[in-house]
C-alpha cells in the first residue's frame, strides 16, 4: 500500500503540473466527469502507475485522435518525472564550490570579478584621482548535450511500468553525472581530456589581455598573481600550508592584494583520509617529534580551516577521468569566480510513433537535451597544487 501511496503523490505532483498533461485532463473530464490525474486516479492499478491501464483506458474513453496524442503525452511526461526525479536525487559534488547561474541566452557575458584603482592620499587643493574600471570580459556559450534512447515497446505491452522507468532514471542520472565531469574537466583544463568518448576541452574563457599560461600559473597571470607551485607538489600537510599561505598573497590584474581565504580542499578518493587527518586532527598529524617545536602534542594549524570535497571524477595528468587522480586544489568558495551556466538542465522530446525506430522496430524513441556550459570567470581564487603529476 506504501507504493500506491507513493505512487499517487508522484503522480498528483509532477504528471497534474505538466501542461500537456492539463489538457488531457480537460478532455477526460468533459466526457467523464472525473479528472485523469489525481489521487485517485483511474490509471492506477495495485503496486502504482500503470502506462498499459493508462492506454486502455484513454482508447476507451476519448477519440481514437485524442487518445493516441494524448497517451503520448503521458508517456513523454512520465518519462520526464523519471529523469527529473534521477536529475534532483543522485549524488554530485560540484555544488559545494561551483557558482550555478541560471541562464537566458545562448552566450552569457560576466562583469570581471575586481577592477578599479586604489584609493591615495589627496591633499590640499589637490583633485581626487580619477580610477577607471579594469576588467577582463568573460563570455561563455551554452553548449549543447544530448542523448538518444530507445525502449522496447514490450515493456509498456506487457505492463513493466517500473522497468520502464528504471531505464529512463538513467537518462537523467547520466546527464547529471554528465555535468559532474564538465566542471571538474574544466577545472583541470588540461590540453587533452576525454571521458569514454566525450572530449572535453579546456577553459573557453582565457581573457585576450592574458598572455601566459591559464588558467594555472606559476610565473604571474596579469597583474602578477599565481595559482600554482613552480613544481607541483604532492598532497602533505607542508604543501597544503604553502598553498593557503600563497592564496593570501593573490593579486588581482591592478597588482592589487585581494581577499582570498582558501576554505575548500578538492581532492579524489584517493586522499580522503590523508585530508580528514588534516582537517580535523586536534594535534600536528605529520612530522612530528615529541618536545620540539612541532611535535607530536603541537595543535594542528589546519583543523577547522577548510571543509573537503571528494569527487571520483577528478582528472588527472593525462587528462582522464581518474578516482585514484593525485591532482588537489584549495579554493575560496565564497567568491563565484568558476561558473556552471544551465540554460536547460534535462530536457525530455519523444519520437513520433509513426517515424523513424519507432515504427520500424517497436521501439519507443526518446532524446534527452541539455544546454549549459562550465568555466572560470577568475582563477586567482584557486590553488592547483597537483595536476595529478607528483
Amino acid at each position: 500500500m506504501k507504493l500506491i501511496e507513493a505512487n499517487k503523490k508522484v503522480l498528483s505532483k509532477v504528471l497534474r503540473e505538466a501542461d500537456e498533461v492539463k489538457l488531457i485532463n480537460e478532455r477526460f473530464k468533459k466526457v467523464t466527469g472525473k479528472e485523469a490525474f489525481g489521487t485517485d486516479s483511474v490509471f492506477l492499478k495495485e503496486g502504482g502507475f500503470s502506462f498499459k491501464k493508462a492506454h486502455a483506458k484513454l482508447n476507451s474513453t476519448l477519440r481514437e485522435a485524442d487518445a493516441a496524442s494524448s497517451f503520448q503525452a503521458v508517456l513523454r511526461a512520465g518519462v520526464q518525472n523519471a529523469v527529473n526525479s534521477a536529475y534532483e536525487t543522485v549524488a554530485t559534488t560540484f555544488e559545494d564550490w561551483v557558482t550555478v547561474i541560471q541562464s537566458s541566452k545562448d552566450t552569457e557575458l560576466y562583469a570581471p570579478l575586481h577592477g578599479i584603482g586604489f584609493p591615495r592620499q589627496v591633499g590640499p587643493s589637490e583633485k581626487y584621482p580619477q580610477v577607471g574600471a579594469a576588467g577582463l570580459s568573460i563570455q561563455l556559450k551554452n553548449n549543447k548535450y544530448g542523448t538518444m534512447y530507445s525502449l522496447q515497446r514490450e515493456l509498456l505491452d506487457d505492463d513493466q511500468t517500473g522497468q520502464f522507468n528504471r531505464q529512463a532514471g538513467l537518462l537523467g542520472e547520466y546527464m547529471k553525472l554528465l555535468t559532474e565531469v564538465l566542471v571538474y574537466a574544466k577545472l583541470a583544463s588540461k590540453a587533452s581530456m576525454q571521458y569514454l568518448d566525450y572530449k572535453i576541452p579546456p577553459t573557453e574563457t582565457k581573457p585576450a589581455d592574458e598572455s601566459g599560461a591559464y588558467p594555472w600559473n606559476s610565473t604571474g597571470l596579469l597583474g602578477g598573481g599565481i595559482n600554482r607551485p613552480s613544481t607541483y607538489l604532492a598532497f602533505s600537510q607542508a604543501n597544503v600550508q604553502s598553498g593557503i599561505t600563497a592564496l593570501m598573497g593573490q593579486k588581482n590584474l591592478l597588482g592589487i592584494l585581494m581577499n582570498v581565504n582558501a576554505n575548500r580542499l578538492l581532492i579524489s578518493p584517493r586522499n580522503t583520509f590523508d585530508a580528514s587527518v588534516l582537517a580535523n586532527s586536534a594535534y600536528y598529524p605529520t612530522g612530528a617529534t615529541a618536545g620540539q617545536t612541532g611535535g607530536a602534542f603541537s595543535i594542528n594549524p589546519l583543523k577547522g580551516i577548510f571543509d573537503i570535497t571528494v569527487s571520483r571524477y577528478m582528472f588527472n595528468d593525462s587528462g582522464a577521468v581518474d578516482p585514484n587522480s593525485k591532482a588537489w586544489y584549495l579554493v575560496d568558495d565564497s567568491k563565484p569566480w568558476f561558473v556552471l551556466q544551465m540554460r536547460e538542465a534535462a530536457v525530455v522530446e519523444q519520437e513520433a510513433p509513426n517515424a523513424g525506430n519507432s515504427f520500424e522496430m517497436d521501439e519507443i524513441r526518446f532524446k534527452v537535451r541539455s544546454r549549459m556550459n562550465a568555466d572560470f570567470i577568475d582563477p586567482r581564487f584557486a590553488w592547483q597544487g597537483n595536476d595529478g603529476s607528483v
